[in-house]
């Protein structure tokens, strides 16, 4: 009798859920982009190298060729910086820095016809001069998604 009642209750509690509008449906299920690349963690310093450095990349996968002056990347001065990124060649480049402070290249970019920087995608150049020391990331963005690729930028 008991486990009678017991089924007779569950059922009655999924019937009359069932009839009442939720007021938060389930998401429905979407396809999670791929994420390439470690997550963009600033480093512990300014060193320039390695010069190859894979960027954390959402729907995209994004490498950059680092072109500093010096052994150590400075505040103040211009770097090149060569991106290879999948997707679509219509990009968005840009940089965000300490403070939310945000920063546009100085030129750029510039689509390449060829290269030995083999890794996925299309290749251009870009230059930035940071303007302050700092945890820097340049993020990269086309309609595929978008790769982050995060610098120590010493004074």
């Amino acid at each position: 009798m008991v486990v009678k009642l017991s089924l007779a209750m569950t059922a009655l509690v999924l019937l009359a859920s069932s009839c009442t509008p939720s007021a938060h449906p389930a998401p429905s299920p979407a396809a999670s982009p791929t994420v390439f690349g470690p997550p963009a963690q600033c480093p512990p310093t300014a060193t320039a190298a390695p010069d190859t450095r894979q960027a954390y990349g959402v729907g995209v996968e994004m490498w950059a060729l680092l072109f500093p002056t010096e052994s150590d990347l400075r505040a103040g001065r211009e770097l090149k910086i060569v991106v290879r990124i999948t997707g679509p060649a219509d990009v968005s480049v840009g940089a965000t820095g300490p403070g939310g402070r945000t920063l546009t290249p100085a030129w750029g970019p510039e689509w390449h016809g060829g290269s030995t920087f083999e890794h996925p995608g299309g290749e251009f150049g870009v230059g930035f001069t940071f303007p302050a020391a700092g945890c820097w990331t340049l993020r990269v963005s086309n309609t595929a998604g978008h790769g982050d690729l995060a610098l120590r930028i010493g004074p």
